[in-house]
């Protein structure tokens, strides 16, 4: 059976981590005997190579995801504060409001 390369190109990866069926490393052991480009490809992909354009584009992903995670750590904290600070401003008026009030005396 005469399988296309874009096929077998999408099964290498779980080729090589060994957690395809049977059958389909059958079939890829059959293409990769006749093919020499996808043979070419895995041999590449076993040795970590990435392409220069996937590789910019990761790294653009990366700073992507970065400067996402800053501007989240940032919004993160700032919503921590506002949370303590209204806490403690909650706590205070209630104090404020015992003492005042009802004759509380915090000592």
């Amino acid at each position: 059976m005469k399988i296309s390369c874009k096929i077998i190109e999408d099964l290498l990866p779980l080729y090589i981590d060994e957690v395809c069926s049977e059958e389909s490393k059958k079939l890829i052991e059959e293409h990769l005997s006749e093919c020499s480009q996808c043979n070419e490809k895995l041999n590449r992909m076993k040795l970590g190579y990435v392409p220069e354009q996937e590789r910019e584009q990761n790294l653009a992903e990366a700073e992507f995801m970065r400067n996402l995670s800053k501007k989240w750590n940032k919004k993160l904290l700032f919503a921590t504060l506002k949370g303590i600070i209204s806490t403690l401003i909650f706590v205070v008026v209630i104090l404020l409001i015992m003492y005042l009030f009802i004759d509380i005396r915090i000592v």
